[in-house]
């Protein structure tokens, strides 16, 4: 996937982005100032009694970990063909607005009739919070942060 550094810092080529879904069965998108990843799986078992996954999820060793809970988690369902894996630079705003989710919803509805758009939809306001409280607690100088201003007068 290209990373394109332009005047508002880092930019992914959203069509190459668009492309590389479209033969993913498993998406895992890290971020850059959390550890959580979303965690996007479109597979499903073979009589459709376990359906897609998306949801926030702890960051693992790699690969074969992933696979192995995913096993735990989803038993009936084979192994992944193509897994995605890569870091978003900008804010879930933006991934939310991109054409990720709606590549997602479309696929999901044209390959399993789901409609999965709430789903994702609640997701994306799960990544929100967590945007949201890391921005806090690098303002505050939390932990893992260190903030240049005392809140102490001059």
């Amino acid at each position: 996937m290209s990373v394109i550094h332009g005047d508002n810092g880092i930019a992914i080529d959203l069509d190459q982005l668009d492309e590389a879904v479209a033969g993913a069965d498993l998406i895992v998108i890290a971020f850059e100032f959390w550890p959580e990843r979303l965690l996007i799986d479109l597979r499903d078992d073979a009589h459709r009694h376990t359906p897609p996954l998306i949801e926030v999820v702890e960051p693992v060793g790699g690969v074969a970990e992933r696979n192995l809970w995913l096993s735990t988690r989803r038993p009936g369902v084979s192994p992944a063909d193509q897994f995605l894996f890569f870091t978003w630079p900008q804010s879930v705003t933006f991934l939310a607005r991109s054409v990720l989710p709606v590549h997602i919803a479309r696929r999901l509805q044209a390959e399993q009739g789901l409609d999965m758009r709430e789903a994702l939809q609640d997701v994306f306001d799960e990544l929100a919070i967590l945007e949201r409280r890391e921005a806090s607690a690098a303002v505050r100088g939390g932990e893992g942060y260190e903030t240049i201003w005392s809140g102490q007068p001059a």
